[in-house]
């Protein structure tokens, strides 16, 4: 009788362990769609983005032409692409939550590294 006690809250931890986000495939058409506010895909896609598609070496027309033309940040030596992958406003318009992913290039436009800059309040 006591055991049946602790199913309830077995099936409570289980549902909050399976809720997590299976990543998806990249998809370009899907990269950039945007609803509402937000991408709702890119988060999802990232994993297999960096794994599959931004290879070092890779050259900045390509990964525009793969990403999309979004925000260029010109260094002395580097090109650097930025693009949104989520943004949390909470209940106010100042973003509480920002991840973007930023894409560095060296001075002859070739990909040498990407990350993740992830902020919060």
């Amino acid at each position: 009788m006591r055991n049946n006690l602790y199913l309830p809250f077995f099936a409570i931890i289980l549902i909050f362990v399976s809720c997590k986000q299976e990543q998806i495939k990249f998809n370009q058409s899907r990269w950039n769609i945007r609803n509402d506010i937000d991408y709702n895909h890119r988060e999802l896609m990232i994993e297999d983005l960096s794994k599959n598609y931004l290879n070092p070496g890779m050259k900045f027309a390509d990964t525009e032409k793969l990403l999309g033309r979004n925000q260029v940040s010109n260094e002395k030596d580097s090109l650097q692409l930025q693009y949104e992958i989520y943004t949390d406003y909470g209940s106010d318009i100042d973003p509480i939550e920002t991840k973007t992913l930023i894409v560095n290039f060296n001075a002859d436009s070739t990909l040498t590294s990407i990350r993740i800059n992830h902020w919060e309040k």
